[in-house]
């Protein structure tokens, strides 16, 4: 079940589009990290075949795995995902809140209904 949208704020997207931008997001962070890189596609792959349960999964598992350090910005998309999948579980199970750090100043460009990031949450 889909939450109701906050008043006066854009629709929110769904939770698999929010997935995919946030792999995408540590994707291009940590470009470098190759083996990072390769698993955050396949969580792309997981959303773009409709099983976004399976790609917050996947993704909090990758960033276990592999310690990926997410931003305080990304955390909250993801965990606003697994709100709207009803599965907290997928990040609390898996310690993500431990890796989060601070954003960078100037925030990050996580694009959402054709906004950034950081006008749908203010």
């Amino acid at each position: 079940m889909r939450p109701l949208d906050p008043p006066g704020k854009p629709p929110l997207d769904p939770p698999g589009t929010i997935v995919r931008s946030v792999a995408r997001s540590i994707a291009y962070r940590l470009a470098e990290q190759h083996q990072v890189v390769s698993a955050l596609s396949s969580v792309v792959g997981l959303t773009e075949n409709d099983e976004s349960d399976s790609a917050l999964d996947a993704i909090g598992l990758v960033i276990e795995y592999y310690r990926v350090p997410v931003l305080r910005a990304e955390y909250e998309w993801l965990v606003i995902a697994a709100t709207q999948l009803d599965s907290m579980d997928s990040l609390t199970d898996t310690g993500v809140e431990r890796l989060v750090i601070a954003d960078r100043p100037g925030g990050i460009s996580m694009m959402f209904h054709g906004r950034r990031h950081e006008d749908v949450t203010d």
